[in-house]
This record gives C-alpha cells, structure tokens and sequence, in this order.
C-alpha cells in the first residue's frame, strides 16, 4: 500500500471533533470470547459525564506575553504573578455549579507550574517560585470541586520534532511521573500537540497511555484531536471556537465541548475583562443544549497576569451558578465500546504505509487529515511491532473522517471504508494465523476486530471488500490489548 493522500490531507469536516450516536463496531473473533456487559471505562466516563460541568484554567507563560503561542525559552522572571489566588479561582468555579477543573501545567512553550527535576525552565525559576500546582490541587479540593490537568507532549523548548529521540520520550514520561505521583487523584489528564502536531507514533502513544495506567490506573485520557470517535481517548473534545464546531444532537459518547469565556482566547488578553460571554450564553447557548448530547461542557475562565479572574469574569459565573442546575432526569449514559487501554506502537507498516495518523481542524472548522490508501483489492497492511508480545487481543480501525460538503454533520464520505476483513497475527513475519474476521458497517465509527489474547510481532489487516469496490482507505490503524497490558517476549 502506498499514501496517496499524504500527510496534512484537507478534509472537509465541520464537525471536526464532534461524537456521532453508536458505539465502536466489533468484527467476529475466530475464537469467540466473551465481551464485557459494559466498556471497560464505562464507570469513569459515566462519572465525567455527570460532572456536566467544568472550568478550563489557562494559566501559563502566554499569560504574561499577551500570546496564545508564546516563544519558548522566554525569560523565566517573565512569569510573575502579582496576587496569585488559587482559592478566588476555586470559589468562582464552586459559585457556577462546576464539578470539576483543569489547569494548563505546562503548554506548548514548555514552561512549568510545579517544580520538575527535568528542566529549569519552571515556576522555581520565575518570580513566583512556589509549587501552583500544589496550591491549586488544595484550593480546589478544599472546594469539593475535583482538580484535573493538562499537559502538552509538544514541548518546544526541546525542539520536539521528528525524528523523536528516546530522550525525548523519557523526558516526557518522567515529567508525567511527577504529575501523576506528587499530587494524589488525577481522574482526568488532557492531552495537547499530539495528534496535530506530532503524531501518535512519533511520540508512542501506547507507550505513554500504559505509563499513565501504571501510575494511576483509573486516570482517564483525552486527547485534543479533529476526529470524531475517540480511537486513541478515553473520551471526545470537541473544541468549539475552531468554526464553532458543536457536538451534534444524538451524541452517545463520553464527550466534552470546550469553548473560552472571553473571544480574546484561551489565555488572558487585555481585551479580556471587557469581552465576555453572558449568562444567557453560557447557560442557554450551551449547558443546557450540551447537556442531553452527554457533552460536559469545560468553560475557560483565564486567570489574569496578577493570577486572578478578572472581576467581570467572577461576575458572570455567579450569575450562571444561580441560573443552572445539572437535569436530574436525564438519562445515564448509553454504553461505551471498549477502551484499548494498552496499545502497542508499531515500529513500522508493510509497503510503506505509515502507521501514524495526523489529525486536527483549522478555524474554519474544517479538518486536516491523513488519509492512507493502496492499490486494487484485495489489500493488507501488516504492522510490525518490533518484537513479540503476548497479549494482544485488539485491532483497531478508523475510517475516514470526512464529510461531503463542509458544515455537513451527518454526510460523511465512506467510499473506500474497509467492510469484509481478515485479522491474522504472526511471529515470524511468514507464518500468519488467522484470529478474526467479519464484516464492518460502511460509516465512519471506529471499529474493533476482538480475538482471543495472541501471541505476535506481526498483525496483518485484510481488507476483503470496501465501500465502492473502492481502494481501502484508512485514517488510523492500531492494535494491542484491551484486558491487560500486553507483555514483550
């Protein structure tokens, strides 16, 4: 198979990062096994469902640069909050009915809220020079209001392009491990500059999510992405202000829509304090539309320079806290499919074919997409893992994602979508064992080829048939385990 739609393909998808109704689409095993009643997340998805409400705190170097981007490597005494109050941003959240939060520990500029042995470019370097990440764990815990993070894999001042080194993955696993060991609970890690920006291969993300699992295991993952299903999270982000984007009615996923309550942007501009959503907005124009769409809607609410939400800002979350309360007769969330909690990185794919998928939307809420495609049929791709390992018991497939006409939310194109298939696996690369097959419906929902746990290097994906007669077409291709961790051998 060869990429004939190559790296950055422009798909157009309004609905970018939007959840469609239905759960991930399981092939036949050759073995049948069992499925779980529920997905293996289902309980903590059900939980962020219900917070259906959250504050997004972008709180960062950008803060103090009047920048959405800042440059990296910026003078560290730069960042010097004048009245930092973790405890005003806590009771601001608490006084709009939000259950939960999430802060920007570090973004794509690399600078760090919390003390971290990896680099000196943090807030002990600043002029603050105390743990923020502490202060806001204990500020909003002491609120009841549960505190989450988010943490960028691109790091610029690393230069974090490919090729990636293992240096690079080491540094970004060890600065995880601060995170995840230091401040107790984390229910919720939020991903940046992955998908979009570096690909889920380049820096491993099934090496990365199982290091996340081995520390806190129930610790859910998302990724800020342009698809619409959640292939590589444990729940969707749709994030609104790229063209407006809304999750669609009839969503059945664990979503959240991410929108900032000031159109300056998501970090903290002078136009800010003056430039801010209403109550009506916030309360009619997206809680309660989101709210049956099973989307937990996370407002940004940007500290300013002295470290504080402005005043107008404050204002308008008590006026949405007495406005809105959560519908309690709302049904509980539809079934989840199941997670692939560990999947195992490629190391490469037969024929050239690359295994890592580019996915993101622009401003105009159109997406940008790599689409991967071949010759006539019948066609395979074959992933090699770089060596055996026991244990893995899932192949994951993403069809394209791209709709007919922009703006279109239900229109998707399916020609070349893979429908009859074949899932062999091989140790030795020659000698292939078949372990599943069957037949995919033509839309664009993830799908699940399920088998008995296989021991294998090499998983081989054949595509039998296609919407159209058309060649197949891939955006994203993955496997590993969705029981356990699969182990090398």
């Amino acid at each position: 198979m060869a990429t004939s739609n190559g790296f950055g393909r422009r798909a157009f998808l309004a609905s970018a990062a939007a959840a469609s109704a239905g759960a991930a689409v399981l092939s036949s095993p050759t073995s049948a096994r069992a499925t779980s009643r529920h997905g293996n997340r289902e309980l903590l998805q059900r939980r962020f469902a219900d917070w259906r409400f959250g504050m997004f705190l972008h709180f960062n170097m950008g803060t103090f640069h009047d920048a959405e981007w800042v440059d990296p490597n910026q003078d560290p005494l730069s960042f010097a909050p004048s009245d930092l109050d973790c405890g005003q941003w806590a009771d601001a959240a608490k006084a709009a009915g939000m259950r939960f939060a999430v802060l920007t520990v570090k973004h794509h500029d690399g600078f760090c809220l919390w003390p971290s042995k990896y680099t000196d470019y943090d807030v002990m370097s600043g002029s603050y020079r105390r743990d923020i990440v502490r202060e806001y764990m204990d500020a909003f815990r002491s609120r009841g209001i549960t505190p989450c993070l988010y943490f960028s894999i691109w790091d610029r001042t690393n230069g974090v392009t490919a090729p990636i080194t293992r240096d690079m993955i080491e540094f970004v696993k060890g600065q995880l491990t601060e995170l995840l060991t230091r401040y107790g609970r984390i229910p919720l890690l939020i991903f940046d500059g992955w998908a979009w920006q570096m690909g889920h291969q380049a820096v491993p993300f099934g090496e990365i999510r199982t290091h996340v699992a081995s520390i806190q295991p129930d610790c859910l993952v998302l990724d800020l992405n342009g698809l619409t299903v959640p292939w590589d999270s444990d729940l969707l982000f749709v994030e609104e202000p790229k063209g407006g984007v809304f999750c669609p009615p009839g969503n059945t996923y664990a979503a959240s829509q991410g929108q900032t309550i000031s159109p300056s942007g998501w970090f903290w501009h002078p136009s800010t304090p003056s430039n801010v959503l209403s109550a009506d907005q916030i309360v009619d124009g997206h809680l309660r539309v989101l709210e049956p769409r099973y989307c937990t809607f996370i407002l940004n609410c940007p500290p300013n320079p002295q470290g504080r939400l402005d005043d107008s800002v404050v204002a308008t979350l008590r006026e949405v806290g007495e406005r809105w309360r959560p519908d309690a007769s709302r049904p509980r969330l539809p079934a989840q499919p199941d997670v692939v909690r560990y999947p195992v990185t490629p190391v490469s794919a037969t024929a050239g074919v690359a295994v890592d998928g580019h996915s993101d939307f622009g401003w105009n809420g159109q997406a940008d997409q790599t689409l991967w495609t071949a010759g006539p049929l019948p066609q395979s791709v074959t992933l090699d893992l770089g060596r055996p390992y026991a244990g893995i018991d899932t192949l994951t497939y993403l069809p394209r994602q791209d709709t007919e006409s922009a703006w279109s939310f239900e229109k998707f194109v399916t020609e070349g979508n893979i429908l009859g298939h074949r899932i062999s696996v091989s140790v030795n690369g020659t000698s292939f064992r078949e372990v599943a097959r069957g037949s995919w419906a033509a839309d664009h929902r993830l799908k699940q080829a399920r088998f008995r746990a296989a021991t294998a290097r090499y998983v081989r994906l054949n595509a039998l048939s296609t919407v159209g007669g058309a060649a197949a077409i891939a955006s994203e291709i993955g496997c590993g385990g969705t029981n356990a961790r699969p182990r090398a051998v």
